[in-house]
């Protein structure tokens, strides 16, 4: 599938599979045409090499990449660890997508648009799928007591990692685990939007929420349908030459 790409001599990080949510065979996997990636901008593995890696694997297994540019979504973590008000963590979380357009564009310009398309993450809360499944979820949060645990215990253990990094927020507790519930909940609904519109397969470095392997395993009633159908692939990125 890389016959129209001409990347050589580039000296990129191999990509590996480390596992799938649901499980499935690579048969079934690669039977699928399109998949996508939903870039953290927090996640050093959407960075420099890393990307390109990233990105060469996706257009190797599959016809079609959406990219989806978290930035918009990042004004959660601004209001959490900075003294922003929400307006003023919107704009901080755009230029961050601006800086990360700036550095990534050249490679993305290489790359024929009938492989590639780039989203920035306010486009996503547009579709009548997103308003649709948000519905699901927000009365699922509301009404389901174990969703919701799930959700606080993600949010939770997001804290717990930036805790370990030094990152402290400068909200209470309590308000930055509801921040942080925030982003997730608009975050799952964003992969059950995208699923519904036909991008089933999400590839992401590193491990899958907490509350969407629950959602695999059936845990949950009345969920959107997208997120019934969804793949997510746990990639590692190993250093050039490995396997």
């Amino acid at each position: 599938m890389t016959s129209d790409l001409n990347f050589e001599n580039l000296d990129l990080p191999s990509i590996s599979i480390v596992r799938t949510t649901p499980k499935v065979s690579e048969d079934e996997l690669f039977s699928h045409q399109r998949c996508y990636m939903g870039i953290s901008l927090d996640n050093p593995g959407f960075q420099g090499k890393n990307l390109q890696a990233l990105l060469l694997w996706a257009l190797g297994n599959f016809d079609k990449c959406l990219v989806v540019v978290g930035d918009h979504l990042c004004r959660f973590n601004e209001q959490i660890y900075n003294t922003f008000s929400r307006d003023e963590a919107t704009e901080a979380a755009l230029r961050r997508g601006d800086l990360f357009m700036d550095k990534a564009s050249r490679f993305f310009q290489q790359i024929p648009a009938k492989r590639l398309v780039v989203k920035r993450w306010q486009r996503c809360l547009r579709s009548g799928e997103y308003k649709r499944a948000r519905g699901f979820i927000d009365d699922l949060f509301a009404s389901d007591d174990s969703f919701r645990a799930s959700v606080e215990r993600d949010a939770f253990s997001f804290l717990k990692r930036q805790a370990r990094r030094s990152e402290k927020p400068i909200v209470s507790t309590e308000e930055a685990i509801e921040l942080s519930c925030r982003y997730i909940l608009e975050e799952i609904t964003v992969f059950a939007a995208l699923a519904e519109q036909g991008w089933e397969i999400e590839l992401y470095p590193g491990p899958e929420l907490g509350v969407l392997v629950d959602i695999a395993k059936g845990r949950y009633l009345r969920i959107p349908q997208g997120l019934t159908r969804r793949i997510n692939v746990e990639l590692a990125i190993n250093p050039s030459g490995a396997g």
